[in-house]
């Protein structure tokens, strides 16, 4: 009595959402998925914490690049509190390493009760879902934890050793008695039929054998971006947002938040403790949703049932008291079961589907998000894309609307991208240059404006201007001719101080030969001077 006083004690006023991601075998994604959808989440601005039950394997931890030093354990034993356990990643998802701890709690003493009340308390003030990531396999605790839990999502893939063993699970908690929804989401699915192929066999197999129901929860493609998140450590929508498994997260994110996350939850965290403590298995309340029909609450009406149900439905949705939120849900459920049924949608979708892009005045923002999506399915199912490259173009010169600005802005962004690729240009300038000059419309005006553009150009690029070969053969020979007249002015200017030095030798020798005559003529003198007088 005293271990029902401390849960109660605990329950929270407004209790959160419990999902729980289950699967038959380890490598069918399981981790990946809970991680992207809490992601996802928190993206959609709400607070979500996931429990990490998955004994030993820390795949959670991870995925998501986090450390964790102490589990829950701790916080049982009294040596740290849940917010020194609780991890959270720079994006805000937050994970509760050791969740496994709370399998346990049949065997628990007093004070380790009255420590996790506490703390799901705390926890439960603090986020909208939490996310439990179950163990591997069929084991007893791994069913305990399940069978609390008001929604599990079942992970398989179209793979058939997966699928058994996901059947086995189902056997027992079947054997259990689990009264919550099960889901089924088809992870690794090459495209939208193979998931729809593989849900239904299942569903038909459990059905049939275990008398389960089990319900579509949605489909994950495969896609190489999420084998790169996990070894990168980051969530695939974070990765790579738009990839064809993102897409598929986000939706079955979205899904969870809008019939899920809408309606008034019956077991809060606390409640859900309670639950695993007493060992029973409870029965949850309907939730009204759309991921699809109980196969036990449909029926097979005849014809004139479904014509008595169609004027049924027309006429409430006429009554000035209609719901709208409900009518959409029954809607939805309505085809749905549809699909499941027949594998298809109903043969006017595709007018609904124009009428409801026509009505809904949607912005060109959300138009084009539409469009973007349905080229990524196409490419998903097709693998090819949407439209040819021909298609591509014609759209491209559509959207120029006949103005000579925008083509020439379109021709110039395919030629950048190009030569980003390609590393050169796609147009041969010189060629379409002597195109243009020979073509008959080409006048010798055109072509000096031209010439006079390419030399300016010339000057711009190499900072001189341009000199054609006849033009730099005049300037060498320019150079050369006054080269050799200053070498000229310099032998001329030798050669006149030669003939100066010349002319100063031819003087020097004249003085010379002045003098020698004129001592030769003064040493005859006295000779003659001495005969006469003898």
């Amino acid at each position: 009595m005293e271990h029902n006083h401390f849960i109660d004690t605990a329950s929270s006023s407004n209790p959160t959402h419990l999902l729980a991601f289950a699967s038959g075998r380890s490598g069918v994604g399981k981790t990946c998925v809970i991680t992207n959808v809490a992601a996802a989440m928190v993206r959609r601005g709400v607070n979500v914490c996931i429990l990490d039950a998955d004994k030993g394997q820390n795949n959670v931890n991870t995925l998501l690049g986090l450390r964790p030093e102490y589990t829950l354990d701790h916080v049982l034993s009294g040596e740290k509190t849940v917010d020194d356990v609780l991890l959270k990643t720079t994006e805000g998802i937050a994970v509760l390493p050791g969740a496994s701890a709370i399998a346990d709690l049949a065997t628990g003493n007093i004070d380790k009760l009255r420590r996790l009340s506490n703390a799901l308390a705390e926890l439960e003030k603090s986020y909208d879902f939490f996310l439990i990531d179950t163990a591997t396999g069929i084991g007893d605790s791994i069913v305990g934890l399940i069978e609390a839990t008001p929604t599990t999502f079942l992970i398989v893939t179209p793979e058939p050793a997966t699928l058994n063993d996901a059947f086995s699970l189902l056997k027992l908690l079947n054997a259990k008695g689990y009264r919550g929804r099960l889901r089924v989401v088809v992870n690794q699915a090459i495209d939208y039929p193979i998931a729809s192929e593989t849900y239904r066999r299942f569903a038909n197999a459990v059905e049939k054998h275990l008398q389960l129901n089990v319900e579509y929860g949605g489909f994950i493609a495969r896609d190489d971006n999420v084998p790169r998140s996990v070894a990168l450590q980051v969530p695939v929508i974070d990765l790579a947002a738009d990839s064809p498994a993102s897409r598929c997260l986000y939706a079955l994110t979205d899904n969870v938040l809008k019939y899920i996350g809408h309606n008034d939850t019956p077991v809060g965290l606390s409640d859900y403790c309670q639950t695993l403590q007493k060992g029973n298995a409870p029965t949850f309340p309907d939730i009204d949703d759309a991921f699809g029909i109980p196969l036990a609450t449909a029926t097979k009406p005849t014809a004139l049932d479904f014509e008595h149900l169609a004027l049924q439905l027309a006429g409430a949705v006429n009554s000035t008291d209609a719901d709208r939120t409900r009518i959409d849900r029954a809607l939805s459920d309505l085809i749905d079961a549809y699909v499941r049924r027949f594998e298809r949608f109903p043969a006017p979708a595709r007018q609904w589907f124009f009428r409801w892009l026509e009505t809904e005045e949607y912005s060109a923002a959300r138009l084009l998000e539409l469009t973007a999506t349905l080229e990524a399915l196409h490419m998903a199912r097709h693998r090819k894309p949407l439209f040819t490259l021909e298609d591509s173009v014609a759209r491209l010169v559509a959207q120029c609307q006949g103005s000579q600005q925008r083509f020439k802005a379109l021709i110039d962004h395919l030629r950048a991208a190009f030569r980003q690729a390609f590393k050169t240009d796609v147009i041969d300038a010189r060629r379409e240059v002597l195109a243009v000059i020979k073509s008959e419309d080409f006048s010798e005006a055109r072509f000096e404006a031209l010439l006079s553009e390419l030399r300016e150009a010339h000057r711009q690029r190499f900072g001189h201007a341009y000199r054609g070969q006849s033009e730099r053969l005049i300037e060498s020979t320019l150079n050369a001719l006054s080269g050799m007249d200053a070498e000229e002015q310099r032998i001329r200017q030798q050669i006149d101080a030669l003939m100066e030095s010349f002319h100063h030798l031819i003087t020097r020798r004249d003085t010379l030969l002045n003098q020698l005559t004129d001592g030769q003529d003064d040493e005859a003198r006295p000779a003659s001077r001495s005969v006469g007088d003898s």
